[in-house]
């Protein structure tokens, strides 16, 4: 009987450690699509650039705006300095140089580098360069510290099967000759896989076979595409996004439009396995093309912002996926954080325990009477 009392005590009493709720978030970027995510671990934020608005009329966006999950706070970065508004283009983060390369988007040729450190935008010049691609892939290498480009619309409107590097170290383009590559096409989403060392792309849209669900790879040490036949494949998709989770070494997939339709699934591909696997959480963000996707590995997130919702408009959402936990949360749910309860030790109510120390009193009294009667 003293136990069951104690386990009531002990049981009504909530934990010491506060759930933390995420605060609110009361600024935010425009609503938008295609525009272009990428992680700065040096400040610990998600850098958005660009995308498109359909306020007062379709057009392009040039701000520069920074997520950190740990305050679930955005941050606009008033910059004189910065690429003109773009949408289309692909960025990525560049380890070794601390700085995140930008590339492409309708019409433009230029390269930018925002620098993380200072947290400001400068053009890059070099000799020569990829010329006119939008819809494109970029993923960097950090063993050859180069970033990888394939694919996307060309200049003249028509899908691209090219390949080019840009060296982070000399500031040059330089176009590879593979004697094989994927189909030419745009749409299409590749990340660096640390687990294999390898650049991993799916997706996109190609004018011979439509949507793809192939998955090559592409070796920058040997230059060379490799197409894999992975146990599982996912959806032929265009416009999907896709980051990679190295605490976890699993490349993340979302959203994507299949046919005339977008939808909101999630994929994740175990490159060491070369396995594609569909995962089923009960929330997700809503169906949608082109949104921006990045991975926190410091709070073991993958971060997401807006989308275009077909035939309903673009979004500015914010949700966050945890792999292990196979959770998307909608990080627009929140409130402020709640205040811990105070208590003596895990699970212990100070007032409970001394109202039901008497009882207790009580209770051992009656048994050593019982007791000394038989």
């Amino acid at each position: 009987m003293i136990f069951i009392i104690i386990a009531l005590v002990t049981q009504a009493v909530p934990s010491t450690d506060a759930e933390f709720v995420p605060a609110l978030i009361t600024v935010k970027p425009l609503a938008r699509g295609a525009h272009s995510m990428a992680y700065d671990p040096y400040n610990d934020v998600a850098v958005i650039f660009g995308g498109f608005n359909f306020d007062g009329g379709w057009h392009s966006l040039g701000d520069t705006w920074t997520y950190s999950y740990t305050e679930n706070s955005w941050t606009e970065l008033t910059l004189t300095t910065r690429p003109s508004a773009r949408s289309n283009h692909a960025m990525v983060y560049c380890n070794q140089t601390n700085e995140i390369i930008l590339y492409g988007g309708h019409g433009v040729t230029d390269t930018w580098s925002f620098d993380c450190t200072t947290q400001t935008w400068s053009q890059v010049v070099a000799e020569s360069n990829p010329g006119v691609h939008h819809s494109l892939s970029l993923a960097y290498d950090p063993r050859e510290n180069v970033v990888v480009l394939f694919g996307g619309f060309g200049g003249d409107d028509m899908e691209t099967d090219d390949t080019w590097e840009f060296d982070c170290a000399s500031r040059e383009w330089t176009e590879i000759f593979p004697t094989t590559s994927p189909l030419a096409r745009y749409g299409c989403v590749m990340v660096y896989d640390e687990s294999i060392n390898q650049m991993v792309l799916t997706a996109g849209n190609t004018a011979s076979h439509g949507h793809q669900d192939d998955t090559w790879v592409y070796n920058a040490t040997a230059d060379t595409w490799t197409e894999l036949s992975p146990i599982g494949t996912p959806d032929e998709l265009k416009w999907p996004m896709m980051t990679y989770d190295s605490v976890n070494e699993k490349c993340i997939l979302f959203g994507g439009q299949i046919g005339d339709n977008a939808v909101d699934h999630t994929w994740v591909y175990d490159g060491q396995a070369n396995t594609w696997t569909r995962k089923y959480p009960v929330n997700a963000p809503e169906a949608m093309i082109n949104t921006g996707l990045a991975f926190d590995p410091v709070n073991n997130v993958t971060i997401l912002f807006g989308g275009y919702v077909m035939e309903d408009g673009l979004r500015d959402c914010t949700w966050t996926y945890s792999y292990e936990s196979n959770v998307w949360t909608d990080m627009e749910e929140g409130s402020e954080p709640t205040t811990p309860t105070t208590t003596v030790g895990p699970g212990f109510d100070p007032v409970l325990l001394t109202l039901a120390l008497p009882v207790i009193a009580a209770v051992v009294v009656v048994i050593l009477i019982i007791r000394q009667r038989r």
